[in-house]
């Protein structure tokens, strides 16, 4: 007996994992039970914003259909598809129900930027699976089969998707038609596909994640089980009892929800109840408040003859909805199920607010353009599209919310703008209350963009508590005189106290945004206290260095003004890293600034490397600043500006001081062009 032992030790494990591979060839194989919906549309409106017109497809939402007809636009196929958040390192399962009206149609997924995609395809009497890369214009059959003349003729099929275990496994009425390792979706877009001269309806598209089956317990078939939780208070009518029934009447019970009553507080929910009837059925309609929701999804229980599980998502308006659904079969036996009341809460429609671009009426050098806008809306939202002069350029359904009380969506998107035109963009945002505008932007697009330059220059010598400089005001003279003859707007202020440099920053940061380059020039004292660089005012006394937070001002102040303007040529220019003339408490700290981090969409230059101080110079400017207004006239980037600027200053103080640049700028810049 022992020869035996191991090779009937090795069939049975064979034999197990071929049971694991080959069971999940049965579309039954995953209950209802053991799938999770992520997403769902029954078509009951738009508000997923399908493609209704563009140049390949026109479409139509209504009664819990969508209509989509090929345009034959360039003789191509058409597509209408939206983005799905899939988990593509979990199992999932994407369904749709069919009916092509003339020509061919089916499902599409994967679909990426560049449109390649995945298709299940009905064509005449084949169903074809084939991956469509259009990007370089290859169709690639992976397989084909004849379908019952019935589906072909213009009835409803359904088309199953589902992910297990690194396969794919696609059916066709529940039926297995193709099982790959070979496809590998590239994107996260699901929708549809329609053939040339072709026309077809969809009348839903469910996606589900699945559990493993080894987690799904095994329950009675016919067991009630209540999906949505129901506060107790809400429980105080019962369920009646089903009525009784002789063998052979069709026999409804409602799975979710059991009770008669639900006070809910979302916009929609997946409904489920079983259905015994003597013949195979033949429709399942939903109505809500007496209006018809469309087909619902239905499925013959395993094992159990005569038995359908049926499901669908319903989309509530505010107020009291009343749901039931009626139930015909082959027989022609139609019945109606128990009605059930869902009391939904009041909505408000949602609000709009701009991020960027902060404010309208901009002009930018670059045909895109990343946008980014706040919406606030205290019920789940079902989508937000973006329109330029009209036209939709783009849209999502699939949100990630925060806490935030005046914010819990931020959404962001790159529109295109026509040049030498006003663009005008509006984003709507769309939940169960209907759908509100955010204000328009107008952006402007030119190659050859007109700059709109401003400049803040301070200079401050005549310290009230230390030796006066000779420079800094002499040189900001000769800043204002340079900045204006290359176009800047300047605002100069000489000898301030902390007051007056908040009041003229305050100033500066308010015109800012009416510019898209901005300037700062800052002579005079400087110092650099525990990593932190200060501007010094002339009323400062600080006599120890913690009074530096308190009569000093932080450059990080000025910094994060152009972090506000970060689409803006920001630049900042500090002639300040003379010798500290606080001496008493200076012992311990480095000379000179310390390094400053990149700050978005600024260009920060030093009048000398980091822990060195420059000197005031011995004639009526600093040699910093002289050097610098030279090279600013000439016509080259700003990069050589600076860096010819060093050489100089290098050479001319003996190779003791050595301006430093930080460059995070989003583009190149010119003070003086040809």
């Amino acid at each position: 007996m022992k020869f035996f032992k191991f090779p009937i030790i090795l069939i049975v494990l064979i034999t197990t994992l071929l049971a694991d591979t080959l069971g999940q060839q049965t579309y039954s194989e995953i209950p209802l039970s053991g799938k999770t919906t992520t997403f769902s549309d029954s078509f009951d409106n738009n508000g997923n914003n399908w493609f209704l017109d563009n140049l390949w497809v026109k479409g139509k939402v209504e009664n819990g259909q969508y209509l989509l007809t090929c345009k034959n636009y360039q003789k191509s196929t058409g597509l209408s598809y939206l983005k799905v958040a899939i988990d593509q390192s979990k199992d999932y399962e994407i369904e749709t129900s069919l009916k092509n009206i003339k020509g061919t149609g089916g499902l599409i997924f994967g679909v990426n930027s560049k449109y390649d995609h995945y298709r299940v395809e009905l064509a005449g009497n084949e169903i074809i699976i084939a991956k469509n890369t259009l990007s370089s214009g290859k169709i690639e059959e992976l397989s084909s089969s004849t379908v019952n003349p019935a589906i072909s003729s213009g009835a409803f099929y359904k088309i199953t998707v589902r992910k297990y275990k690194g396969e794919f496994f696609i059916y066709l009425n529940e039926s297995l038609i193709g099982r790959f390792d070979i496809i590998k979706p590239e994107g996260d877009q699901v929708g549809f596909n329609v053939g040339l001269n072709s026309e077809i309806i969809a009348d839903y598209l469910n996606v589900s994640y699945i559990q493993d089956k080894q987690l799904l317990t095994t329950t009675n078939k016919k067991k009630m089980v209540d999906t949505i939780t129901v506060p107790e208070k809400e429980r105080e009518f019962a369920p009646p009892k089903q009525n009784q029934v002789v063998s052979g009447e069709t026999e409804i019970t409602w799975k979710s929800p059991s009770t008669v009553k639900t006070v809910y507080d979302k916009y929609s929910a997946r409904v489920s109840a079983l259905v015994k009837s003597s013949s195979e059925l033949r429709s399942v309609i939903f109505y809500v408040n007496g209006t018809p929701k469309g087909e619902a999804e239905r499925r013959s229980e395993a094992g159990e003859p005569g038995y359908y599980s049926i499901e669908k998502t319903i989309n509530f308006d505010p107020g009291e909805n009343i749901v039931y659904f009626t139930v015909t079969n082959e027989k022609n036996e139609s019945k109606k199920s128990e009605e059930r009341l869902f009391t939904i809460p009041e909505a408000t429609k949602p609000v709009v607010t701009w991020g960027v671009p902060e404010i309208s009426n901009v002009i930018v050098d670059n045909e895109r353009l990343n946008i980014e806008v706040c919406v606030l809306s205290p019920s789940e939202l079902k989508s937000i599209k973006v329109l330029v002069n009209g036209e939709q350029q783009g849209a999502d359904n699939v949100f990630k919310y925060t806490n935030s009380e005046n914010c819990n969506v931020k959404w962001q998107y790159t529109v295109f703008l026509r040049e030498g035109i006003d663009n005008n963009i509006v984003v709507i945002a769309d939940n169960i209350a209907g759908s509100n505008p955010s204000d328009t932007r107008v952006v402007r697009y030119s190659k050859a963009i007109a700059q709109k330059r401003l400049a803040l220059v301070l200079g401050n010598s005549n310290y009230h508590n230390k030796t006066p400089l000779k420079n800094p005001v002499q040189d900001a003279n000769l800043m204002e005189a340079t900045l204006k003859g290359l176009g800047f707007d300047v605002i100069k202020r000489l000898d301030l106290t902390l007051q007056g440099m908040r009041d003229a920053i305050r100033e500066f940061s308010q015109k800012m945004k009416e510019y898209n380059v901005a300037l700062f020039y800052y002579a005079g004292h400087g110092v650099q206290v525990d990593g932190k660089n200060f501007l010094i005012p002339v009323d400062a006394k600080l006599e120890t260095k913690d009074d530096c937070d308190f009569e000093a001002y932080a450059i990080t102040g000025i910094l994060e003004q152009f972090e506000k303007n970060p689409r803006n040529i920001n630049i900042a220019i500090l002639d300040a890293c003379r010798s500290n003339p606080y001496q008493s408490w200076v012992r311990g700290d480095a000379a000179g600034f310390t390094q400053l981090t990149n700050t978005t969409g600024t260009f920060v230059s030093f009048a000398t490397a980091p822990g060195k101080t420059a000197a005031d110079g011995s004639t009526g400017n600093g040699l910093f600043t002289e050097e610098l207004v030279k090279q600013m006239n000439i016509p080259q980037p700003i990069s050589s500006v600076f860096l010819n600027t060093r050489i100089k200053v290098w050479e001319r103080s003996n190779q003791t001081q050595r301006p430093q640049e930080v460059n995070d700028l989003n583009g190149e810049f010119y003070f003086k062009k040809q």
